[in-house]
């Protein structure tokens, strides 16, 4: 899902399938009761989905009539982005989820995680009202396979961090077409912060000694983000190691080090082009802030990783 807001009203089983998999990834949406002819037709069969991206996360509300979505082996493809989605069930009847094995009955107020990478059915009674985020298992960095390990369990969200993540998505489901510029960065950031308080816990004595490197630099680069002279050879000297060494590490992650900078840097620098509050520093003056002071590169780089021009992002407000 590349940007704005999908709102649609008393849709059938074929336009929610069709809105579930162009959020997320395909999905096979059926209704159960329909197809097996216990009286329910096919064409009772309504939801409400509203639907938006919301910083670097796909998120979703659907309530209305009960169906099963299935992600089956033969849906995914190695060209599908490697999601997690975290639902959050606030239905009178609980929805029954199955991945890898393990089998859960979610409640009302339940979060369940699946992988979308591997096979998996979620099945919601009438009177459906579920939540789901889809999120890049990079954008949690390291604490991704933690959060899969939870896949088809059900995480109760009654206290703590769970109780302050479930009421952030409530209230979020009810404002997805408000959000725009840096409102929606800023509350895709706070919604991957709450995502990792509510589903892990540091387990120091386990960290893998790699990953725990990678993650120190990048909140080194983070913290240092406006030097214009990060490049790798300096980043790696910081940390005694060398390029060689920091280019192996950031293969791991997928992304490789100088995309990843070039992209935390662009996408500080759309956020403040997109502000507001921005509207006396000139351009240039924004990118330099985040360590980029070559208006050609610059033009370039947002033309690549957004399509538009910083001229055009002044003008979406």
């Amino acid at each position: 899902m590349s940007g704005g807001a999908l709102h649609v009203h008393q849709a059938t089983v074929g336009e929610l399938q069709t809105a579930a998999s162009t959020v997320l990834a395909p999905l096979a949406v059926t209704a159960p009761r329909a197809l097996t002819g216990t009286g329910v037709e096919a064409s009772a069969f309504r939801a409400d989905i509203d639907a938006a991206v919301v910083g670097r996360a796909a998120v979703a509300r659907i309530r209305g009539s009960g169906h099963l979505v299935q992600r089956s082996a033969r849906a995914i493809s190695s060209t599908d982005p490697e999601l997690l989605k975290i639902t959050l069930h606030r239905s009178p009847e609980p929805a029954a989820a199955d991945q890898g094995g393990t089998q859960s009955r979610a409640h009302s107020g339940d979060f369940v995680v699946f992988d979308m990478t591997r096979p998996y059915r979620l099945a919601v009674a009438d009177d459906c009202d579920v939540m789901a985020v889809g999120i890049s298992r990079t954008e949690l960095g390291r604490h991704a396979d933690t959060v899969a390990a939870r896949a088809a369990s059900r995480l109760p969200a009654d206290t703590g961090a769970q109780a302050v993540l479930a009421a952030f998505l409530q209230g979020l489901g009810g404002h997805l077409d408000e959000l725009a510029g840096p409102a929606q960065a800023h509350a895709g950031d706070a919604l991957v912060s709450l995502l990792l308080a509510a589903f892990t816990e540091t387990e120091p004595g386990r960290m893998d000694t790699a990953t725990e490197l990678v993650d120190r630099i990048r909140v080194y680069v983070l913290a240092n983000i406006s030097d214009p002279s990060l490049c790798v050879d300096s980043v790696a000297a910081a940390h005694g190691i060398s390029a060689r060494q920091l280019h192996r590490l950031f293969h791991r992650t997928g992304i490789p080090f100088a995309a990843w900078l070039r992209g935390e840097r662009l996408a500080r620098i759309r956020r403040d082009l997109l502000d507001p509050a921005q509207d006396g520093r000139t351009t240039a003056a924004v990118a330099a802030r985040w360590g980029l002071h070559d208006p050609r590169h610059l033009a370039r780089a947002l033309k690549s990783q957004y399509g538009t021009t910083a001229r055009a992002l002044r003008g979406e407000r």
